[in-house]
């Protein structure tokens, strides 16, 4: 299976050499290459992609800025010369952060990494019966957990925090990529946090509480919030 791409870069030689990168990968069909983010937006609006390659420093909008316009995000890799966007890079859910200049080693390292979770979402038919559990890998070891008995999942930098009545595990993944392979009762409600819908003692304004804890419904995900919780309200 090929996923298509999406390049978008100010730097000539940057774009030529990402280019050359994605021609050399089986896995990869060079969908189109952007020379900044309001070019990209327009791309994107008409021909979706599976991976985004994305410069941070662009005239006109910044990479940063692209990602915030779109309401459905690639998955996407940043590729800048600059470090101190790494935070920004986590916040945002992106995959990886490769600094330039770029190695082929390096780059595809990138690319299985993204291959490897939109395989989850489309790699195989849907199961004859139903699965109400998953397994997540840890540091040391890898956990079984039942859907049911997730209350809220929680975005911790380049990691998650799995958190039910009783336990709190962590895992190298990001919120983006298990947000993709939840069942509907889940509902994310802050680019920090997903509930479990099935846990929720009470709505507060613009939080909801689940047991002792309170989590912030943000702007961006009120609206998406308060429609599910309607089809949900009896009276």
């Amino acid at each position: 299976m090929t996923y298509r791409c999406l390049i978008v870069d100010d730097e000539p030689p940057a774009r030529k050499l990402l280019s050359d990168y994605v021609s050399k990968t089986p896995s990869l069909e060079l969908a189109g290459v952007c020379s900044n983010g309001a070019e990209a937006l327009r791309f994107l609006q008409e021909f979706p992609v599976d991976i985004l390659f994305l410069d941070i420093r662009m005239p006109l909008m910044t990479g940063v800025d692209l990602l915030n316009e779109l309401p459905e995000k690639p998955l996407t890799i940043f590729v800048t010369a600059y470090e101190d966007y790494a935070l920004k890079g986590y916040e945002l859910d992106v995959i990886d952060y490769l600094m330039k200049p770029v190695s082929y080693e390096r780059f595809k390292k990138a690319v299985d990494k993204a291959i490897d979770y939109l395989s989850v979402q489309v790699g195989s038919d849907p199961p004859a019966e139903k699965v109400d559990y998953f397994f997540i890998k840890t540091d040391t070891r890898i956990v079984k957990f039942l859907f049911s008995e997730i209350q809220a999942i929680e975005a911790q930098r380049e990691y998650i925090k799995i958190i039910t009545a009783t336990r709190k595990v962590m895992s190298l993944v990001s919120l983006t990529s298990i947000a993709n392979a939840l069942p509907g009762e889940f509902v994310r409600i802050h680019r920090s946090f997903i509930i479990n819908m099935r846990h929720i003692d009470e709505v507060q304004s613009n939080e909801v509480l689940i047991g002792k804890e309170l989590y912030s419904i943000s702007r961006n995900y009120r609206d998406e919030f308060f429609k599910k919780l309607g089809d949900r309200k009896l009276l």
